[in-house]
């Protein structure tokens, strides 16, 4: 999220759409990792004392993180940032590249890490959103996770999610073995990259063009076979680019999961 971390498009995607659609009366909460380089005195990060010790475990892994809160500067739009110095903390601003440009190869660890951090840390806030909208690979379990921890968890049964694919990510492939995770928990998917899974699992799934044309390609997967409530939205990236059409896309799929 900007002005946080930005290193992509998404960066402004990220904040223009929790923006209209809190405008639009809804309660917004958003979640992202909080990397090393971000000052907790610049924005104003505080402790959250339910959020100081999420302690969960999942498929014979234990976890534990806490997580901050801050306002997105110069609005009321809440934003937790999650922490695990292990995980985030030593990471340049170029969050999940290495300088010399090349995909870090533990892009799966730390962000399956996350996405089930995101899904966790809901009791710990008493607060159970109707949808979770998860803004490319980076939350692309998330919709998977729902649906497995829901098995046990009759709040988690009554979330939604919505997917929203920006880019194919080639390089990003699903491994439950390098993740500590059980592999015949996940054995179907280990061949897929999570912008794949974000794409089968989602209650609604939308793919966004901009100067990458990437709904052709995404389309000719075998995964979109079983993806639920596909829709495309074109957007021109620029200065001011103008998020209606997205904004749009995602109010009429929520009406019809």
């Amino acid at each position: 999220m900007d002005p946080f971390a930005s290193v992509s498009p998404l960066s402004d995607l990220s904040v223009k759409v929790p923006l209209g659609l809190q405008e639009k009366g809804n309660d917004v909460r958003c979640l992202m990792p909080k990397y090393g380089f971000i000052s907790e005195r610049k924005y104003i990060l505080r402790e959250v004392i339910r959020l100081r010790e999420i302690l969960f475990d999942f498929d014979g892994v234990d976890y534990e993180c806490s997580a901050k809160s801050a306002f997105l500067p110069k609005s009321r739009l809440q934003v937790y940032f999650l922490e695990n110095e292990d995980v985030f903390g030593d990471l340049n601003n170029l969050l999940y590249k290495a300088k010399n440009g090349r995909f870090l190869n533990d892009n799966d660890k730390r962000f399956a890490t996350y996405c089930l951090a995101a899904i966790k840390m809901l009791p710990n806030l008493f607060w159970y959103p109707n949808v979770i909208i998860c803004s490319g690979w980076t939350s692309a379990l998330i919709p998977m996770l729902v649906k497995i921890l829901a098995k046990d968890d009759k709040d988690l049964a009554k979330i939604k999610t919505v997917y929203i694919a920006s880019s194919l990510n080639e390089d990003i492939i699903f491994n439950p073995e390098h993740l500590g995770f059980n592999e015949g928990t996940f054995s179907p998917l280990k061949s897929l990259n999570l912008n794949q899974i974000g794409c089968l699992y989602a209650d609604k799934t939308i793919i966004v063009n901009g100067a990458e044309k990437v709904s052709p390609k995404l389309k000719k997967l075998k995964v979109f076979k079983d993806a639920k409530n596909c829709s495309v939205v074109d957007l021109d990236y620029g200065d001011n680019t103008d998020y209606a059409p997205l904004l749009d896309a995602i109010e009429l799929g929520i009406k019809k999961i």
